[in-house]
């Protein structure tokens, strides 16, 4: 999470959404900064809204706006299916190694919300109702175009490394897992289908 208040603007670090590359670019233009330690880098909107927002409104900032990238959500998962694969992570109860893309999916699917271990995008962007609490909200597949707006709020140009690549893995999922998969990201969908690209 990186806040500029010159900028009026906070960037909520979604997970598997080019955080790790939005944070080096916008460091450097930013008042607060948080990162390292996933629980703080990666605050969701409810979060921002208890703990920031009163914070921020007691110095006389009341209109931080909010931003933050939204990956397709089957495409997220498959992001946290590789990343859990990587060898130095092999010993891990959460290795995906020895799994399929298709039996990691049904498993999460299947997990109760705390048990999931990565959360899902629609409790980092809604309020309990389910209400996007985000102010802008922009499509990962459409980088460029929340690039344009971040350089456009910042007034300067910033150049975007490609980090924390996760290793390649096959892409295989029945058309039944797809079903399942789209209908239980659904909310997501939706908001998808809104955001900015």
């Amino acid at each position: 999470m990186l806040v500029s208040i010159e900028k009026n603007l906070a960037f909520l670090a979604m997970t598997k959404a080019a955080s790790t590359s939005i944070h080096q670019a916008l460091e450097p233009h930013c008042d607060i900064v948080f990162t390292h330690n996933s629980r703080i880098k990666h605050m969701s909107a409810r979060k921002f809204r208890r703990f920031m927002r009163p914070y921020f409104s007691s110095l006389g900032y009341d209109t931080i706006e909010t931003c933050c990238l939204l990956r397709d959500p089957i495409d997220w998962l498959f992001s946290w299916y590789k990343y859990r694969s990587r060898p130095e992570v092999s010993d891990s109860p959460n290795s995906t190694a020895n799994q399929t893309f298709q039996e990691f999916c049904l498993r999460y699917i299947e997990l109760p919300e705390r048990a999931k271990g990565i959360g899902r995008p629609l409790n980092f962007m809604t309020e309990r109702s389910g209400a996007v609490i985000v102010d802008h909200v922009f499509r990962y597949d459409a980088l460029p175009v929340f690039i344009a707006f971040l350089e456009d709020r910042f007034q300067t140009r910033l150049d975007i490394p490609h980090l924390n690549a996760s290793p390649s893995a096959d892409f295989n999922l029945h058309p039944e897992a797809i079903a399942k998969l789209t209908d239980y990201f659904a909310p997501e969908y939706e908001i998808y289908a809104a955001a900015r690209h």
